[in-house]
Parts: C-alpha cells; structure tokens; sequence
C-alpha cells in the first residue's frame, strides 16, 4: 500500500486496475487530481506510479496510468428488465425483493431462487441474466468523469449468470465478470460464467466476440468463440471447444398436456443438456431452466402462450456447449377417458383440460385399430356416451377433445383402449 505525505492510497486503487489517460496541452498532474480524482493529493499516486518528476510539467502525448480507485464517476444504474419468482436484492444491510423496471446501484447483490429469474440492463445497452439459485454482486456501475469511460465489475458467487455485452466504444471502458478462481474481461460479446459451489469449479463459456480470463496462478488465457473455460478446485485450468449446437426437429411440437414434455435427442460426446424455457427468442424474460441427463426434460405449470427453448449440450467436464433455440406453441388441450360396463350397456366418460371451446370425437372400432370405425361421432358436446346392443367381440375406443381458441383449432387423442364385449 502506497503511503504518501500522510495520505495512504485507496484500497480499490491497485496496480492492474487502471484506466490510461493521454496528457493534453495545459494539463497538470495537479489541475487533473482538483477535476478529476476524489482528493487533490491523490495526484502524488499517479506522479510516482508513473515516475513525474515534475507535476507541473509533462510531455504533452504522455500515457498516465491512474488507477480507478482515485478517480471521480458518475453513478451508473441497471435497471430489471424482467424478473421471475423469488428474486431479492440487498444493500447496505436492507433485503427486498425485485420487481420489474427497479434500478439497482452499485454495491447492490442480486439473489434467485428456486425457478427464479432476473435480468437486468445496464446503461450501455448490455444485459445480465441470471438462473435459478444465483448470486450476483455490482461491485461498480459507473462512467469516469475523466474521459467518461465505464466500468462494469460483477462477483459471481453462485450459480451462473449470462452476459450480452453491448461492443465498448472507449479505450478504456470495462466490462468483467468475477468467479471465485477467474475473472473475465470483454469488449463485446456473448458469454456465460458460472461457479458450482459443491464442486469449486468455475466455468465460463464463449459464443460470439472473444474473453480474456485471468486465472489463479496470475496468467491470462484467452478464450475465443467456440470455447470453454474449466477452473477446477485446485486452480487447474483447461479449455475445451463447445459441442455443437443440437439438430431437434420435434422441439416446435404443439405442447397439448399438463405438463410442457421434451424429449431430448441423443447427443454424442454429451453428459446431458441444458433445457431453458423463455417468452423470448433473446432469453431475457426466462421462465423455467432444469439440467437433465435423462432422455427429456419435463416443466409444470407453463400457462398457455408462444415460447422459446433453449438447449444447450454438457460435455463430460461439466462445459455448455453452443445453444440452439426453437419456438414452440403451449395450448393446454389434455383429455382423459375411461370405459364401463352399465345396466344399460357400456358408458364410456372423458374430461378435458384447457381455455377456450370444446367438442368431442368418440370413435370405436371392432377387431382391431385399423379400417373403419363402427361408431364415429363427431362434434360431441357432452362428455359421456352409453352404447348398448353391442355384439360379441373385442373393441378399441380412443376419443379426442377438439379445441377451438384464438382463432385455432386443435385436436388431441387418447391412446386407444380395449373393451372386450360378452353376450
């Protein structure tokens, strides 16, 4: 820590954290600390950090070094451009939670819960998302009053969080994202980090633009497009390339039950897949997220809309390879069916699920599921039918609940069932 005339140094003004000013015609290191660092003594910091033998006097196209810390800013603020579920933000001490179109400051912690998701805009343009079961720190969130650069420092000490960086215009404008063993550092580009607590394995993954990562052992590795980043507990690094994006072409299939049900297709060299759910095609209004290494990937309660999802494969090291997004249709049209015998006959009950208008399709076949029916009713508006007088023999019955909404229409079947028929 650097001591100077009784004025010790800022602990955030450390080497390897500075901005370069170019020194214009007029400029002192002193008229520069009076305007532009938050105490005028400050200015013996850059004079010796820089080696200035005379404040008063430098060469005009000198590049300073001047270390953030010192310098003056105008708070930046982001604002929640979409949360869901139990999101919290907390402050100097004070927890609440976030509602959409709250603006955060610096210094400001960001906490999901279970299926729960925010993301937040930043001055600039650029986005942060967050998943489930995330934390996020705003370590600073401002512009230099210097040469109105900005600077953009996140923690991440759980979970992960997605960033769209809006390309920097300044020489000296920053954008880093922190994990407990990387910090990584971007101009302009789509990435991701994510810190697995159980394991103390830090991740972060390249899809467009390029990252330069600092590791524990105090090099940088750069990360291009395409690639991944491993930091085990230990502080060893490897990177690997992405796994390519998934072909999935039942993924746009009209999603009719109680439950939203993707089945995933086999991916080789994968563990598993990412499967995200959203309203929109960027994933800024996220809703639903699970990581499966089953052969689908199930989510409840999804109401009827237009969506998207996002599958992103796993590689056996635990890296998220490169996305792939589908739009799909969610209309909830679910039917279920049962058949009895009745003093009368056979009745034959179903009951459906969903918005809008119904009708009904009861079909019965005789002998088997192909030919013709021997009874097919449709535009049914009750939800039971008896039939009697049926001769000997085996039956297969399936009936299909017709739903008309928003100018749609759409049909979904029961399996066919068996009845069997004695005189």
């Amino acid at each position: 820590m650097l001591v100077a005339a009784g004025i010790v140094a800022p602990a955030s003004a450390q080497a390897g954290d500075e901005l370069i000013y170019t020194v214009k015609r007029g400029d002192t290191l002193i008229d520069l600390a009076r305007d532009y660092m938050t105490r005028e003594a400050h200015y013996r910091f850059v004079q010796r950090a820089n080696r200035i033998a005379n404040p008063l006097a430098i060469p005009v196209g000198t590049r300073l070094k001047i270390s953030r810390g010192l310098l003056k800013f105008v708070p930046g603020e982001a604002k929640a451009l979409s949360v869901r579920g139990n999101v919290t933000i907390s402050s100097r001490g004070a927890s609440h939670s976030l509602t959409n179109g709250a603006a955060l400051a610096e210094g400001t912690t960001i906490q999901t819960g279970a299926s729960s998701f925010a993301t937040l805009v930043l001055d600039n343009g650029s986005r942060v998302s967050l998943p489930s079961n995330s934390r996020l720190h705003i370590s600073r969130l401002r512009r230099y009053k210097i040469d109105s650069s900005l600077d953009y420092d996140f923690d991440l000490t759980k979970g992960g969080v997605r960033s769209t960086v809006t390309p920097m215009k300044a020489a000296n404008d920053q954008y880093r994202m922190r994990s407990p063993k990387a910090v990584s550092a971007v101009r302009g580009t789509e990435f991701q980090s994510r810190y697995d607590e159980t394991a103390g394995t830090d991740f972060a993954e390249v899809t467009e633009g390029a990252l330069a990562v600092g590791l524990p052992n105090g090099s940088e590795s750069p990360l291009p497009a395409g690639s991944g980043l491993v930091v085990d507990k230990s502080g060893m690094s490897s990177i690997e390339t992405l796994l390519p994006a998934v072909e999935w072409p039942d993924a746009g299939k009209l999603q009719r039950e109680g439950s939203v049900l993707f089945n995933i297709p086999t991916i080789a060299a994968a563990r598993g897949a990412r499967v995200s759910l959203s309203s929109d095609a960027g994933f800024v209004d996220q809703l639903a997220d699970t990581t499966t290494s089953a052969g689908s990937a199930e989510f409840t309660e999804i109401p009827d809309g237009n969506y998207f999802v996002r599958i992103r494969p796993v590689s056996q090291s635990g890296v998220e390879g490169i996305p792939a997004t589908f739009a799909f249709k969610r209309r909830l049209n679910s039917i279920s069916a049962s058949a009895a015998a009745d003093p009368l006959g056979y009745k034959f009950k179903w009951a459906s699920a969903g918005r809008g208008n119904f009708r009904y399709h009861f079909q019965l076949f005789r002998g088997g599921k192909d030919g013709l029916p021997v009874i097919d009713q449709r535009g049914l508006e009750q939800t039971e039918i008896t039939l009697s007088d049926l001769p000997s023999g085996d039956y297969y019955w399936r009936v299909a609940s017709v739903q008309y909404l928003d100018g749609e229409v759409n049909s979904n079947w029961t399996e066919f069932e068996k009845i069997g028929v004695t005189g």
